[in-house]
């Protein structure tokens, strides 16, 4: 019962991040600009897991993952240059669905891929396909930034959201701070306790 529960919470997962992805790129108009000449195209993205990483097998089924990985995603390039998401039951052929283009992106440990977001680090992407559609995803994977700040302005107000700001860019600083005061710690010739 509860795994039938949670199969459909994959798709709906899969659908809210079209959204916010195509929510990213509609903000940013020379994002579609550089995606319509790539309509009906495929994109699809793989992931790989960063040497030694694993997530229990309990959470496979939970949270949608094959292998402690997310399954492979395909999107199909709207004609306006957004993204539609293809559920794999919506590809009616391999011919059909073929991707055009492959991003892999290498997943760390879940430690690991916290600490470097909270450091605005990008995971590690490999992409591979079309040279001319390869440049475009280069292009949106480097620039691309949701803009969170402008989005809660519009729900909250101006104040609140910069009293968020400030109290999470504080948190962040108080973070990195701990962190490398504790690397520190645990180099050679680092301070000791």
């Amino acid at each position: 019962m509860v795994t039938s529960l949670l199969s459909g919470v994959s798709p709906w997962a899969f659908e809210r991040l079209t959204l916010l992805i195509n929510h990213v790129l509609s903000s940013e108009p020379v994002a579609c600009d550089r995606l319509r000449p790539h309509a009906g195209r495929v994109l699809q993205v793989n992931w790989v897991a960063a040497s030694g990483v694993r997530l229990p097998a309990w959470l496979d089924a939970p949270l949608g993952l094959q292998g402690g990985l997310p399954p492979a995603l395909l999107w199909r390039v709207t004609p306006a240059g957004l993204l539609e998401w293809q559920a794999p039951s919506a590809t009616a052929s391999a011919a059909e669905a073929a991707p055009a283009l492959r991003l892999t992106v290498t997943l760390p440990a879940p430690w690991t891929a916290a600490w470097r977001a909270i450091r605005g680090e990008r995971p590690e992407v490999a992409i591979e396909g079309d040279a001319q559609f390869a440049e475009v995803a280069a292009w949106l994977v480097k620039n691309l930034r949701w803009d969170i700040e402008d989005d809660l302005a519009r729900w909250l107000g101006a104040a609140p959201t910069e009293l968020l700001r400030s109290t999470a860019e504080a948190a962040r600083e108080a973070l990195l701070r701990g962190w490398q005061t504790a690397r520190g710690a645990h180099r050679p010739g680092g301070p000791s306790h």
